[in-house]
């Protein structure tokens, strides 16, 4: 069908487009997107993809891949109703794009009646697969302390003897003091999970199935450094919050863990504890702010070729990393200190920025920090 191809042939449009969706007409998908917008656009995207892949080639839905995803999500914790929501407004937003695309002269009752059909029929049936992979997850003997870990992440728990409960049977305290952690693994390694290792260290701590998210209990403030050296020794990419006592504070927490992490560019390993640097921890908690930072102070920087970018934004970082210091971003970068100056006089002209005026510093500084988080940030 000529219609499927051309959509996809403008597939990361209309997954940018469908991602934008699910962020305004549901509270759980707009969570994501501010938390992960770049891992909603591509979940999209591969959803997008298959589907409209198996209607241009006319064979049957992939619903095995629907079952691994369903499973998948059901083990982060993803709760059912937000996702068979999300596949009821992707059915209805590949319905209007493919109307949209084909426009009034191609339209007519049998190919309206046509495409309706396709799309409710998939929601189906994609729907269908993924309660059955719920439904297995659930029934897993491991999931009901995965329930409960996910519960006293969100806030789900509303007495202290609940949450103390669920604390034992998670193996964690009933009191003191915990640190919340976000990780993602930046290189496939056949490594245990964090939770493993940490236990494996003698830490006491809950991690979702995977160890994306959880909780570490401390003993000591002290401890925040041993567990960040611990972290630091991984594969992995990993946030921090700062050290809280009593579980009402952990959704809070668990928030702060996430703004740490982002506070890594994307595949980079790392530990980064909530506040160490409080620009880039302003960035990284409100990132599409910060895009609009980029656009008004880099912009003219940004619009330069690769090559040229790259040279000006790594000169301008030296620089910053340097206090200031001509001579220090020169040995950082092996050039000549006359060569630091030059560069920066180009950043002066092409953002109206004075390097010797502290405001235009700052806005300078945030944007780079935005640019070194996002190198492609969106328009």
């Amino acid at each position: 069908m000529q219609l499927v191809r051309e959509m996809l042939a403008r597939l990361p449009e209309f997954a940018d487009r469908l991602a934008r969706l699910l962020s305004e007409e549901d509270e759980f998908y707009r969570q994501v997107d501010d938390a992960a917008p770049d891992e909603l656009r591509q979940v999209c995207r591969a959803n997008l993809e298959r589907a409209l892949t198996a209607l241009a080639e006319g064979r049957g839905l992939a619903l095995d891949a629907a079952r691994k995803t369903g499973l998948v999500q059901a083990r982060q914790g993803i709760p059912l109703p937000a996702v068979l929501r999300a596949f009821r407004i992707g059915g209805t937003f590949v319905y209007e794009a493919l109307l949209e695309l084909a426009g009034p002269e191609f339209l007519n009752p049998t190919r309206t009646i046509e495409i309706n059909s396709y799309v409710w029929k998939a929601i189906d049936l994609y729907s269908d697969a993924l309660t059955t992979a719920y439904e297995e997850v659930a029934a897993e003997p491991s999931h009901a302390n995965a329930r409960l870990l996910d519960d006293l992440l969100r806030g789900r728990l509303t007495s202290q003897a609940e949450m103390e409960t669920a604390a034992r049977e998670l193996g964690l305290p009933t009191a003191g003091m915990f640190v919340a952690v976000v990780t993602e693994r930046v290189e496939p390694d056949e490594h245990d999970t964090v939770e493993a290792l940490l236990r494996a260290r003698r830490w006491r701590s809950a991690f979702r199935p995977g160890g994306e998210a959880g909780l570490v209990a401390i003993d000591r403030i002290e401890d925040v450094r041993r567990l960040r050296e611990v972290l630091g020794s991984l594969p992995i990419a990993a946030g921090m919050s700062r050290p809280f006592s009593g579980f009402p504070d952990v959704p809070d927490a668990l928030h702060r863990a996430r703004i740490a992490r982002r506070s890594l560019p994307s595949a980079t390993a790392g530990v980064v504890v909530f506040g160490d640097s409080p620009v880039t921890t302003l960035v990284a908690a409100a990132p599409g702010m910060a895009r609009d930072v980029v656009r008004s102070a880099l912009a003219a920087v940004l619009a330069l070729p690769g090559a040229e970018r790259k040279v000006l934004l790594d000169t301008l970082l030296a620089w910053f990393a340097g206090h200031g210091s001509a001579k220090e971003a020169a040995d950082r970068l092996f050039v000549h200190p006359n060569t630091v100056r030059y560069r920066l006089r180009r950043v002066q002209d092409l953002t109206k920025r004075d390097l010797t005026d502290p405001v235009d510093i700052g806005e300078l500084y945030v944007a780079l920090e935005s640019v070194r988080l996002d190198p492609e940030p969106g328009e």
